[in-house]
């Protein structure tokens, strides 16, 4: 029983001695992925510099391959519509340009929060006219979509209408062909009772 144990002891030992070295190489492995991972990093953040460089070469008018001189029209043309998005969103929002700062204040705001400048009156009352013509618009959308529910309501009734006439047809033709089967018996019961 003795060497039982011992066997035991040293699988434990060779296991435990397994499992470190195994452990071991996870953390070296995953130090070195860490490492990969900030090099990749330093790339990408490189990449883009090296980008933000050249596209601010190509918007100083210098002479690009064609290949960099399509990819900086692409961002160019991306970045305007950027723009026209942002100011979209700036109109629906009811928000404004400081005269000041230059910087977007929200409707509604007496003072820049940026600078501080009292906001001018136009653009309250641009933002009330603004809010108005939204108002009429939805009052408008409201009604046109009664007026084609109405419409459609009564295409429904007029459907419902055929049908129940049809039905009522059918109805009528069913009794008919019920009475005349009904003669038919009654006629046939009467002539076997003679």
């Amino acid at each position: 029983m003795g060497t039982f144990w011992e066997d035991l002891g040293k699988k434990f030992g060779e296991t435990a001695e397994t499992v470190t070295n195994k452990a071991g190489e996870v953390m070296e492995i995953q130090k070195l992925k860490n490492q990969i991972r900030a090099l990749e990093r330093g790339n990408e953040s490189d990449f883009i510099d090296l980008g933000r460089m050249v596209y601010e070469q190509f918007q100083q008018g210098e002479t690009m391959s064609t290949e960099v001189t399509g990819l900086c029209e692409a961002i160019q043309s991306r970045e305007e519509s950027i723009g026209e998005y942002e100011k979209q969103i700036a109109d629906v929002k009811g928000d404004f340009e400081c005269g000041s700062c230059g910087k977007k204040v929200a409707k509604g705001m007496s003072y820049c929060p940026y600078c501080g400048v009292k906001t001018p009156d136009e653009f309250k009352e641009k933002a009330a006219e603004y809010a108005e013509e939204l108002k009429e618009k939805a009052a408008e959308a409201a009604e046109n979509l009664a007026e084609k529910a109405a419409d459609a309501a009564e295409k429904v009734g007029e459907a419902a209408e055929k049908a129940a006439d049809k039905a009522g047809d059918m109805a009528e033709k069913a009794a008919q062909k019920v009475e005349e089967a009904a003669d038919k018996l009654k006629e046939k019961a009467e002539g076997e009772d003679n």
